[in-house]
């Protein structure tokens, strides 16, 4: 569709800066390109078919600009009386109406310059005018002389075996017989037009004759039949494709109406419509502040609404109490099914350039599980600190004496119904009871037991209700025993201490404090609370003589805590997502040099720092050597000088270079260097 600049000015209100529209085009996937400064030719996608008129592309410029909205076309209501069928389920539709002109059509001067800038060659007939509302609207028309037809047959339908012609121009061809397959629009035996074909519309003379007047839409899946089934596609054959709604052509006669009346001063006897509805408009109520963060958090939301109008929506502004547009999408744009199609449209009208360069902020971080990631932290705080992770049964026998340890008091166990090997089983309270048999049995081998176990604790029978554990189990020796350390240490309440103060770091928070608060399992005196900015997150201790007992570790001192993840919280570790390489070692150059014994080192390494164009810093004595083949009273110091190159040449020329100098310097000073 080639669409006239000056006409474009003209809806656009100012001049169009042709290399911005041209850019605009290509980023909306547009084929677009300039003819003699006069004129654009425009291939829009079916998507955005109303980029390929003038009106649909002056809407997009306006809202682009911050201008008002384009005003609406004006239509003429359409008379109903014309027989116009359609055959079953017909994949699409055709709107008609019978005109009458009385004399030669003479377009205003403005608009026949238009036309003319679009390569259409003036005629004085209705031709001229579908000409100006294909260009206007989008949509193609066809006109025919009526007396050739049977207007009370007209019918839209598939087209069967090869017939006769359609019917003639004044002075044009007949329509070529429609391949098999294709829908048609019929007046009798007289095929009018083929769905998925433009054809130029007639010059029937205006001379007070009816003329027939039409517009066709058809629906895209069936302008692409199967393989093997149909025309090849991008071939002369091949249908057509628009992506407007069915009412598309309803508006197009409309339109033509209204000019027939205005500029021809025709007249309209009777209309008709026939094929598939419009499907009802989809209506979409995304949040207006999540919108505008996705297009840009600075851009307000009357110039949101228009570059949303401008691609043929319509919304309506949130009301009071409510943060929700409504935004009603017409059949033309079915590709505007959710929001973020919202947002890239928004963004599409108002220039990708616009976008800020940076991403809108977000609450819910980069990640997508944060939970998860706090729980990676710790356990990798965990595993430095050289303990070992576990996994117990979530299942306890209802008979094991550790079934109750950690258990809150007065907590209804909640028991398994089941097959006869789990009814006398119970879901764990706690993750204490099975870390402790672990633990037994690793005193009882190894004589020590650091470990931690990470899982879920079921809180009720309820599906779901559960919460995150961190437990951990610490006793016997401290470290392995070695020939230096026959006898290491214990583990002690300092060594839980510091365990949980690492714990509490690698959720972002600082130290725990410890309240002293009884627990069942935990020996008197030695049993707390453990807080973190004033919530208890879970709960440390001695465990008691008692409950050591039962896991055959009469004696030992066995120290134990369990944390809430879920109460914890805070901030989760950043993983580390990208490791920047180390620096490379700067270029360094080798001295040795034989000065007297009263020569200070410093004095040696200031010499070289000068001579050799480096700083003191980088300059440093790795070697000393007396006596052998040193004479006597002196010392051989060996000097390494670090230096930032400030030569473009070879690496080995400059620092060959600076070595020499500093010889050169040493031997000034009566000093021996090599």
């Amino acid at each position: 569709m080639k669409i006239p600049l000056a006409w474009l000015e003209r809806e656009c209100g100012g001049p169009v800066d042709r290399t911005a529209l041209l850019e605009s085009l290509h980023e909306s996937g547009a084929r677009a390109g300039l003819d003699a400064e006069r004129a654009v030719e425009v291939v829009p996608p079916p998507e955005l078919a109303h980029l390929g008129s003038v009106h649909g592309l002056a809407a997009e410029v306006r809202a682009r600009n911050g201008d008002a909205p384009i005003a609406p076309l004006r239509l003429s209501a359409l008379p109903d009386g014309l027989a116009l069928t359609a055959d079953g389920r017909v994949p699409g539709r055709v709107a008609a109406a019978v005109v009458r002109i009385p004399d030669v059509v003479r377009l205003p001067d403005a608009a026949a310059d238009w036309l003319r800038a679009a390569g259409v060659r003036l005629t004085g007939t209705v031709a001229d005018l579908a000409a100006y509302v294909a260009l206007e609207t989008g949509q193609p028309l066809g006109s025919a002389d009526a007396r050739a037809l049977d207007l009370t047959g007209l019918r839209l339908h598939a087209a069967g075996p090869a017939g006769p012609a359609g019917p003639a121009a004044h002075d044009g061809p007949r329509t070529p017989p429609p391949p098999p397959g294709t829908w048609v629009l019929s007046a009798g035996e007289r095929t009018v037009a083929v769905l998925g074909r433009d054809t130029a519309p007639a010059a029937v003379p205006a001379d007070g004759r009816e003329t027939l007047v039409w517009a066709w839409w058809l629906d895209p899946a069936a302008a692409h039949p199967a393989p093997g089934t149909g025309p090849e596609p991008d071939t002369d054959e091949a249908p057509a494709v628009r992506g407007h709604d069915p009412q598309s052509c309803d508006r197009a006669v409309a339109r033509l109406v209204r000019l027939v009346t205005d500029w021809a001063g025709g007249t309209v006897t009777v209309a008709g419509r026939a094929g598939a509805a419009a499907p009802a408009p989809r209506v979409l109520r995304p949040d207006a502040d999540a919108l505008r963060r996705l297009v840009d958090p600075d851009i307000d939301l009357e110039t949101l609404t228009s570059l949303l109008a401008a691609g043929g929506t319509a919304v309506a502004p949130p009301g009071e109490g409510n943060a929700a547009l409504q935004v009603t999408v017409p059949a033309a744009r079915p590709d505007l099914d959710r929001v973020p199609a919202l947002a890239g449209e928004a963004a599409r009208v108002r220039g990708y350039g616009t976008l800020p360069r940076r991403l809108p902020p977000t609450s819910a971080g980069p990640w997508p599980d944060r939970a998860r990631l706090l729980r990676g932290g710790l356990a990798a705080a965990a595993l430095r600190r050289g303990l070992q992770q576990v996994v117990s049964p979530v299942l306890l026998r209802s008979s094991e004496p550790l079934t109750t340890v950690g258990t809150p008091p007065g907590a209804e166990p909640i028991t398994v119904h089941g097959r006869a090997g789990l009814r006398d089983m119970r879901v764990r309270g706690s993750l204490l009871p099975g870390l402790l048999g672990v633990a037994g049995r690793s005193l009882r081998q190894a004589g020590a037991a650091h470990l931690f176990e990470l899982g879920q604790v079921p809180l009720s029978a309820a599906y779901g209700d559960e919460s995150w554990r961190f437990a951990v189990v610490l006793s016997g020796s401290a470290t392995p025993a070695s020939l230096v350390e026959p006898r290491p240490r214990t583990v002690g309440f300092a060594d839980l201490n510091g365990l949980l103060r690492t714990l509490a770091g690698a959720a972002g928070h600082e130290a725990p404090e410890l309240t002293p608060r009884p627990h069942a399992e935990f020996a008197a005196g030695a049993s707390f609370a453990v807080r973190v900015r004033g919530t208890t997150v879970g709960r440390a201790g001695l465990l008691s003589e008692g409950a050591s007992a039962l896991i055959d570790a009469a004696g030992e001192r066995v120290f134990c805590a369990e944390l809430d993840l879920d109460a914890l919280g805070g901030r989760t570790p950043v993983p580390a997502t990208v490791r920047l390489p180390d620096p490379l070692p700067l270029p360094a150059f080798n001295v040795s040099v034989v000065v007297p014994e009263a020569v200070s080192a410093g004095e040696v390494v200031q010499v070289v720092a000068e001579a050799g164009g480096t700083e003191n810093r980088r300059v440093a004595v790795k070697d000393l050597l007396q006596g052998g083949r040193v004479p006597a009273g002196h010392l051989s110091l060996t000097v390494r000088a670090e230096f930032v190159r400030t030569d473009d040449g070879p690496l080995r020329q400059e620092r060959r270079r600076r070595r020499e100098t500093v010889l050169r310097a040493l031997a000034e000073r009566g000093w021996s260097g090599r």
